[in-house]
């Protein structure tokens, strides 16, 4: 495996390849968070870059990264430390307000990459519009992140949105389904797993709606009984568009439930060997036989993923999302 990293300095572009120190890390994620790339050169005189210039990853000649310097930090011996991050970095750095009438997530990022200059590539469609939605000194990925919450809810499905080698992109999770089987025979040292139902588990949720006079009444009600006995009430509240039909706030409401009613299972294994088609947002199996006191085996999301490329070898950091049988 090889890799080539290139740096843009107005119209020059450098080969940093050859003065890489260490290790080059990049990182990726499908959880509202910018990707990122790590690295170190030397400096030789030659290869000038600055904050903002654009940096490029290849890794056997395909592109995987795209994006800008962000940090340098330079020491005595004259290595430089560089961070870079993609264009998710301006999502998260910028807010606004919008107010939207019946747009649908497709519409609402065009819209955005559009106002703040961001390249759009694939965005996959749900079909469903947003009937008002108005959004008031948010970021811009938390704007985007919502509204791709809530098609993926009034349609059962869900959304990822990541940046990919420099274009904005929305993929549906079925289209990001993997044919990879990852095993594990018991050589992993280092891992954590974690189960959870007190930051994003519900069991019961409520809808409600602002009334003509501007007071709030509910619109919808439901809950999974054995589960609000098992952990206590752990309710959802959303508040929905008036102009929403009992029809619509009923499928809503169970698809909420049905994508929150669970405990979640996240696990972190580090220091496996690197596969460049694993990626973040990829669904895959995992077996993971007699780690410690669990057996892992089922259905598994990667929701992050870190490629580690050092002395000519390609590592992985995973962090993974167990999902219920």
């Amino acid at each position: 495996m090889t890799i080539k990293l290139l740096l843009q300095h107005g119209s020059n572009i450098y080969d940093a390849t050859p003065i890489l120190e260490g290790s080059v890390e990049w990182y990726a994620s499908i959880m509202g968070k910018a990707g990122r790339l790590k690295f170190q050169v030397v400096r030789d005189g030659i290869v000038n870059f600055v904050e903002g210039d654009k940096v490029s990853l290849y890794v056997d000649t395909i592109l995987r990264f795209s994006g800008f310097v962000m940090t340098k930090e330079r020491t005595s011996e004259q290595i430089i430390s560089v961070t870079a991050y993609d264009q998710m970095f301006y999502l998260a750095r910028n807010k606004a307000t919008y107010v939207f009438l019946n747009k649908g997530a497709k519409e609402i990022i065009q819209t955005i990459a559009a106002d703040y200059g961001l390249q759009v590539g694939e965005i996959s469609d749900s079909g469903w519009k947003i009937p008002q939605r108005i959004e008031e000194g948010e970021t811009l990925m938390d704007i985007i992140l919502s509204a791709l919450e809530i098609c993926g809810q009034a349609t059962g499905k869900e959304y990822f949105l990541f940046d990919k080698a420099g274009w904005l992109t929305v993929k549906e999770r079925k289209e990001m389904e993997a044919e990879a089987v990852l095993k594990c025979d018991g050589g992993i040292s280092e891992y954590t797993y974690k189960t959870d139902i007190s930051q994003d588990t519900y069991n019961a949720v409520r809808l409600y709606h602002a009334g003509r006079k501007e007071t709030e009444q509910k619109a919808w009600e439901t809950e999974q009984a054995d589960k609000v006995k098992q952990w206590g009430r752990l309710q959802y509240y959303k508040r929905v568009a008036y102009s929403m039909n009992s029809v619509q706030l009923k499928e809503l409401a169970e698809n909420i439930l049905k994508e929150k009613c669970r405990v979640v299972k996240k696990l972190t294994i580090e220091n496996i060997n690197g596969e460049m088609m694993l990626y973040a947002g990829n669904s895959i199996w995992l077996e993971i036989p007699g780690l410690a006191e669990i057996s892992l085996k089922g259905k598994a999301l990667i929701e992050s993923c870190t490629h580690i490329f050092a002395d000519g070898e390609h590592r992985m950091q995973l962090d993974i999302r167990m999902e219920e049988e």
